[in-house]
């Protein structure tokens, strides 16, 4: 009796590994990330602020990196949450400013998203200071949130990249 409970328990740990991650991965491709800004138009003097949100479209629970560090794409992925790809008028990639050391997230950065719930920065970010908007014209931004982290503390939380729809925002004089 002892030997078939055992071997009962190691046939529903051996299903529950193999079948948890499908379920788990398919429920990290239900995440969505957005990037909007509170106006369509902005003068060259303005800061230009973005808003980026996360959302759980799916059915299942996923945990989520919420820090969105923002630095520039060429930065470690161990050193960015989130960057973003700018167009200028011309059509032209335009660089990212600034890029620094991030370090590592907190443990409360991480969170459980369940179906429905939205996860956001604690604050917008200017992305004025990342890009020079000081040529008028329309602007094409896309945001990129990629999270590698979460096994430091223990967490199995979304791996992997999100893409938001673009943006065009105006700079006037």
């Amino acid at each position: 009796m002892v030997f078939k409970k055992k071997y009962v328990a190691v046939l529903l740990t051996a299903a529950f590994i193999l079948f948890l991650p499908t379920s788990y991965a398919n429920a990290k491709n239900d995440l969505e990330l957005s990037a909007n800004f509170d106006k369509n138009e902005y003068k060259t003097s303005d800061g230009i602020s973005i808003q980026l949100l996360l959302k759980n479209a799916g059915k299942t629970p996923v945990y989520v990196n919420k820090r969105f560090f923002m630095n520039a794409e060429e930065a470690s992925s161990e050193n960015r949450d989130v960057y973003l790809i700018v167009e200028s008028p011309s059509g032209e990639k335009l660089p990212c400013k600034v890029s620094y050391e991030t370090g590592l997230p907190r443990t409360a950065d991480f969170v459980l998203l369940a179906p429905g719930e939205e996860a956001k920065p604690e604050r917008d970010k200017n992305i004025k200071y990342f890009f020079d908007f000081s040529k008028p014209g329309d602007y094409k931004v896309t945001a990129v949130y990629q999270n590698i982290r979460g096994q430091e503390i223990g967490v199995d939380t979304f791996k992997g990249k999100l893409t938001s729809k673009p943006s065009v925002i105006k700079v006037v004089e």
